[in-house]
């Protein structure tokens, strides 16, 4: 009878551990970034009236010296706009980095969170044609699986959130 015991308390512990979902690893900025990546997104402001899908093309070079990754993003807007923007992410520490890019203000401090998901918040120039506006950018980027990452991001002016930023990598 104790052996009984004993081998359905083995089949139910492999049972049990074989169905738990397995610890998802962290995203990390340089493995899914590097070399080629495609978005696929639309920035929504309600406020505005503005619903703008866009496709964003993304270069990635890790340079292990510096632990900089270098990423190129070629905005294509489906109304045919153009844009192009370049971030550099420094490693700082193994969840930790800094980023920065020509039209934000200040360099942005980007955290793994404890559900491996990435995020960050900066403000940046937008150019208008009334001049420049600042925005702030509340991003998360997490891990969907090993080919996939989804970013969201609060859009803000003065702390009122005016849009948001929906989008979808895949390698």
């Amino acid at each position: 009878m104790a052996f009984f015991r004993i081998c359905l308390f083995l089949l139910f512990s492999v049972l049990v551990s074989a169905s738990a979902p397995a610890l998802a690893k962290p995203l990390v900025l340089e493995e899914f970034f590097k070399g080629r990546t495609v978005g696929k997104g639309v920035f929504e402001s309600k406020f505005a009236g503005v619903y703008r899908p866009f496709t964003v093309y993304l270069t990635g070079r890790w340079d292990p010296h510096s632990f900089t990754l270098r990423l190129r993003e070629d905005f294509v807007y489906d109304d045919g706009e153009r844009d192009t923007k370049t971030w550099f992410f420094q490693k700082v520490a193994e969840d930790r980095y800094v980023g920065q890019r020509s039209d934000v203000i200040a360099p942005a401090n980007i955290r793994t969170d404890a559900d491996g998901a990435l995020r960050f918040s900066y403000v940046a120039e937008l150019k208008t044609e009334n001049g420049p506006l600042l925005l702030r950018f509340d991003d998360t980027l997490q891990k969907v699986d090993r080919r996939t990452v989804r970013n969201t991001a609060r859009v803000m002016k003065a702390g009122i959130t005016i849009g948001t930023v929906d989008l979808t990598f895949t390698k």
